[in-house]
């Protein structure tokens, strides 16, 4: 192959896209899109539902298919799409790590789509969604939190056998015990949902004035 064959090569594409075509794959890329705006709104666990980056997940599923619609198989553009793209920067923080996995489903199912091929945009879809769904409900999670014990004249004994009772794991962090006032902080590991009747076995101990627990997600209970 001489510099010509190869400049030719280069430029040319094997992707011959017909009217019906592009739109088939766009109706494709909208179906998927949309299936993914549906999850993400269906499984975020935080407090401040983002809309505004949901509909992004929506532009960024339908320009990631035009744009493959575009590159085709020319390499040409397709390194000329790279250097375009280069110069864009996201000034906005993702806060949420599974955000970024959104993103990632997004671009994927918009590439694609936008090749023409369908049963793995969907079926690959579907099978995040389920996962999504099925971690969602906490079924194979425990949680680790930190219980904090205050009063006077902490019964650390009573205190550690319920925690031992309620907990699959746990470990003392700090322990500061006086006539006047007494605090013991442990780390636990226990399932989603057995804090409050470990909370409510802790208040009926005697001298006991607060008890909290904190957990890594930064959530407060008690």
């Amino acid at each position: 192959m001489d510099k010509m064959d190869l400049l030719s090569y280069i430029q040319s594409t094997n992707a011959i896209l017909t009217v019906g075509r592009v739109i088939a794959n766009m109706l494709a890329t909208v179906i998927v899109a949309t299936f993914i705006y549906w999850v993400y709104k269906k499984t975020y666990a935080g407090v401040m539902y983002s809309k505004t980056f949901n509909i992004t997940l929506l532009l960024t599923t339908l320009v990631t298919a035009m744009v493959m619609m575009v590159i085709g198989t020319n390499l040409a553009l397709s390194l000329g799409m790279v250097g375009a793209l280069s110069v864009i920067r996201f000034r906005s923080a993702i806060k949420d790590p599974k955000d970024v996995g959104f993103l990632f489903w997004g671009i994927a199912a918009g590439l694609s789509a936008g090749t023409g091929s369908y049963v793995i945009a969907g079926v690959g879809s579907i099978i995040i969604a389920i996962m999504l769904f099925l971690f969602q409900k906490n079924a194979f999670d425990d949680y680790p939190f930190l219980l904090v014990v205050k009063g006077k004249r902490l019964d650390e004994m009573k205190i550690r056998n319920i925690v031992k009772v309620n907990t699959e794991k746990f470990h003392l962090r700090m322990k500061s015990l006086s006539p006047a006032d007494s605090e013991i902080i442990y780390e636990v590991r226990i399932e989603d949902g057995r804090e409050k009747d470990m909370i409510e076995q802790i208040k009926q101990l005697a001298e006991i004035s607060i008890v909290n627990i904190v957990s890594y997600k930064g959530e407060v209970a008690g």
